[in-house]
């Protein structure tokens, strides 16, 4: 019986296939529950809906549609679509300026006709940091509500507002300002004027767009096929508009190296993203032998636990500064203690958690150094 990380990884690369049009959907694909339910969770389900138009197999229901929500989709985006643009509104009025990052931002731009299909959960926003209480109380003025627990996650409804005065998370863990340079006035210093929703916005510069991509979905293990997929598509723009030039003044500015390495060389290798090999070449990490096993299992197409916290480790400065990184990373700070136990006892909730995970981590480590042991 083949194990669960194996289907997954057999899986992964069958949607990364598919999605590169390197093959087409058959009636098999899609009476392969695992696929199925796999493309759910990565994200990708919206962009196998096309291609059921686009052949012609006999066995395929109308139902289909339904099953993956067509309808649901198109009515969720509308919806995200209206509130951005009335948010959007509000804050040029009170001439309070933001960056919608990520979600509406990445699907409309990207995307084009088929924006509607790129999942969204919530609108995540920048401000300036000493503008912050201003935001926050035009979106009160247009009913948004903090929520109880994370006190920047305004509610509406069933809409949410991610709001952020830091684009990294340096809030939840200190550390996290030795990686990178990047901040928030980055992004207003690049940023172009433009249009989303709709209305007047400012849209994240290309010098910073990828690199903060790349960022993005290393800090979650790129543990979403859909955030790879942004980051292909991005790369074709990019390769279309000649822009590569100044998107490797970013890489290099922002000291992004690692997280642009893994991301681009998967898209390129997987999704047939138009990256040229002279970019690759120009941001390649020195690894050690770990590192170098850690990076071809993720070619590989395996999700690793932890890999984001075991890369960013090695992107600090020094010893010390990766110690720091760690103890910060297991017993973080109240508030972040606070969040992660949603409401429940601090204090238990907490340790109950941290202790499944480090004997998660315990596990997987081991397994991975007898496997080095083994050759």
């Amino acid at each position: 019986m083949a194990s669960s990380n194996s289907i997954v990884q057999s899986s992964r690369q069958r949607l990364c296939q598919i999605l590169a049009q390197n093959f087409t959907l058959n009636l098999a694909d899609y009476r392969d529950e695992n696929l199925m339910m796999r493309s759910m969770h990565e994200g990708v389900d919206g962009m196998l809906l096309p291609m059921i138009g686009a052949i012609e197999i006999p066995g395929i229901p109308v139902e289909v549609h339904d099953a993956y929500g067509l309808r649901e989709k198109q009515a969720g985006y509308l919806r995200m679509n209206h509130v951005c643009a009335q948010v959007l509104e509000a804050l040029n009025i009170a001439d309070v300026p933001v960056i919608c990052m990520r979600g509406l931002a990445v699907s409309e731009r990207l995307y084009g006709k088929n924006a509607y299909l790129r999942p969204q959960s919530d609108i995540d926003l920048l401000f300036n940091d000493n503008q912050m209480m201003d935001a926050k109380q035009v979106l009160w003025d247009i009913g948004f509500r903090p929520d109880y627990v994370y006190r920047n996650i305004f509610v509406r409804g069933d809409v949410s507002l991610d709001l952020h005065d830091d684009p990294l998370g340096i809030g939840r863990i200190q550390a996290w300002e030795h990686l990178t340079p990047l901040r928030a006035l980055d992004f207003f210093t690049e940023a172009k004027h433009g249009k989303l929703a709709g209305e007047t916005a400012l849209l994240i510069g290309r010098k910073i767009e990828l690199p903060y991509l790349c960022f993005h979905a290393m800090k979650h293990s790129f543990e979403r096929l859909i955030w790879l997929y942004d980051i292909a598509l991005l790369a074709n723009k990019i390769s279309s508009d000649e822009g590569w030039e100044e998107v490797l003044l970013g890489i290099q500015e922002y000291a992004l190296q690692r997280p642009c390495f893994y991301a681009l060389s998967y898209v390129q290798k997987h999704l047939g993203a138009d990256v040229p090999e002279s970019v690759l070449d120009n941001i390649r990490p020195a690894m050690g032998f770990v590192e170098r096993r850690l990076f071809h299992r993720f070619m590989r197409h395996e999700i690793i636990p932890f890999l984001a916290e075991r890369i960013f480790a090695r992107m600090m400065p020094d010893f010390s500064h990766r110690m720091e990184f760690w103890r910060e990373t297991i017993y973080p700070r109240y508030e972040v203690r606070q969040q992660m136990a949603n409401g429940a006892c601090v204090k238990c909730s907490f340790i109950r958690t941290r202790l499944k995970q480090v004997f998660k981590a315990f596990i997987g480590f081991s397994k991975e150094g007898w496997l080095l042991l083994r050759g």
